[in-house]
């Protein structure tokens, strides 16, 4: 019985696929341990025993070109040094995968939400929050694209952050949330109870209409005003509905 295996064997054994193995053979990393006269590569254990150090390699993201150098040259101090680089950028993928999913929940959250309020308003307990300045601008100013652009730095994953716009004396403060320490932030919503409402617009003019409902609403109800407006965009909610706000 013979003790080698042939290149589809090996790639049965090895779950890869004989092109890749044809791969390897070509860049000069992994060769047969001879070729019958039929022309069958035959592989042994010191092939698969490479085999299994160069999928090992792969998987840590080294590239073909730079195997041949581990195998022919790398001293041990050099595998670990790659372990612990390889560590690492796992460790930063796995944290963005994190984020990502947190991010995720929100939004199916927020969607969930924006559906159950009917457009009503309604008083809510919120917890404290730290905004951070990116731009002031006029009210009557129309935001532009040259103005998002202009206005450096940008916040980090813009328009996946809730943008808060604070209506001042004439003046729009446009903020972003931070989990920075309070003293370096620009603005402090304090917890206590808001009147809300959730709606979407297609355009300017539908938030102006909104305002004045918000304000005629909070007259004939006898409110106080213990803060200013605070409009916040959620923009990501719009994947919902491309044509709305």
């Amino acid at each position: 019985m013979k003790e080698h295996i042939t290149i589809s064997q090996l790639s049965q054994l090895m779950n890869v696929s004989v092109h890749q193995l044809r791969y390897f053979e070509e860049k000069g990393v992994l060769y047969p341990s001879y070729t019958e006269k039929n022309q069958y590569r035959m592989y042994g254990l010191h092939e698969i025993y490479q085999l299994s150090h160069i999928l090992m390699l792969r998987k840590l993201n080294v590239s073909v070109a730079q195997i041949e150098e581990c195998l022919t040259s790398y001293t041990a101090d050099d595998y670990n040094q790659l372990l612990e680089n390889s560590l690492h950028k796992v460790q930063d993928e796995i944290a963005s995968l994190k984020l990502l999913e947190q991010f995720i929940h929100k939004v199916l959250k927020e969607h969930h939400n924006s559906t159950q309020q009917n457009n009503e308003y309604q008083l809510k307990l919120l917890g404290p929050r730290h905004l951070k300045l990116w731009f002031a601008f006029e009210s009557d100013h129309e935001l532009s694209a040259r103005d998002l652009f202009e206005q450096q730095p940008t916040p980090p994953q813009l328009f996946e952050n809730d943008l808060h716009y604070l209506l001042d004396s004439g003046q729009v403060k446009l903020c972003y949330e931070t989990t920075e320490m309070t003293e370096t932030a620009d603005c402090i919503l304090e917890e206590g109870s808001y009147l809300c409402k959730h709606f979407s617009v297609t355009e300017d003019a539908e938030i102006e209409h909104e305002i004045q409902q918000l304000e005629h609403y909070v007259a004939q109800h006898q409110y106080e005003y213990l803060s200013k407006i605070i409009l916040v965009e959620k923009s990501y909610l719009s994947m919902f509905n491309n044509n709305i706000l």
